[in-house]
């Protein structure tokens, strides 16, 4: 297990990571300026309820949980985050806030029960992924802007094998088993046609927007824009002004249509 850090971000934040020396970038302070300033999550989003359930599929460290309950405090959040070290960095920083009113998943979400290799990496904790293929194209992206030296360095990894579940099991045998949900948000590097297939059609019905960061080219964009509009949602696809060219990821955004 990874050592955690504490680390002081912006407006006296402060969150354990994981995250090892990385000579490009800190990557709480680049998630902190997505979701803490940018907010690119719910930006293309109505209003979600102050007192809904929220799934953070792919939470990492947590900061978009920190969010979700400084700005909504009687929300509950659904934090699903498969890789050991960031659930340990996850957990840390919900008892540094004293947050409560959140259950943490520590699995991966797929489209059956199992259990999957992921991979770690040290230097971007976030970055972490059952698809490392496609997350070794962006190491040829960052070369082109830093030196092949440092994306070696940056996109190291290591194996680790954990548990995969069905979304609408963890919702099955979580405290929000009923009810509506008001937002998924998910940002799980490459397995979001998977985690989507792990949803039954009742909890289709309960789930009011979705916030979906969709990696590879853009037959995984269409592929995820039709299925959310098949299951009756407004669906759009908006492209990360401020990731490097060449990184191939949209943010999909999408909304129940009234009945």
């Amino acid at each position: 297990m990874s050592e955690l850090n504490l680390v002081e971000i912006e407006g006296g934040l402060k969150c354990y990571t994981p995250a090892g020396h990385n000579p490009v970038l800190t990557e709480a302070g680049l998630i902190y300026e997505e979701i803490f300033r940018r907010n690119v999550y719910l930006r293309g989003l109505n209003p979600i309820d102050p007192g809904g359930v929220v799934v953070d599929a792919g939470a990492n460290i947590g900061l978009f949980t920190l969010f979700v309950k400084r700005h909504f405090p009687s929300a509950s959040v659904l934090a699903v985050e498969p890789i050991p070290h960031n659930v340990a960095a996850l957990r840390a920083n919900l008892d540094l806030y004293s947050v409560a009113g959140v259950t943490v998943c520590p699995v991966g979400l797929s489209d059956q029960d199992g259990s999957a290799r992921f991979y770690f990496f040290p230097s971007m904790p976030g970055n972490s992924t059952a698809h490392l293929a496609n997350k070794l194209k962006d190491r040829e992206t960052v070369a082109t802007y830093a030196t092949t030296e440092i994306a070696e360095q940056v996109y190291r990894h290591e194996e680790v094998d954990v548990a995969v579940r069905r979304l609408s099991d963890l919702l099955r045998d979580s405290p929000h088993a009923s009810g509506d949900i008001e937002l998924v948000k998910m940002d799980i590097e490459g397995s979001e046609q998977a985690a989507l297939a792990g949803l039954d059609d009742g909890d289709w019905a309960r789930i009011k927007q979705f916030a979906i960061e969709v990696h590879g080219a853009q037959d995984a964009v269409e592929a995820v824009l039709e299925l959310l509009r098949g299951k009756g949602f407004t669906a759009q696809a908006q492209a990360e002004s401020h990731s490097p060219r060449g990184i191939d990821s949209r943010l999909v955004y999408a909304r129940r249509q009234p009945a």
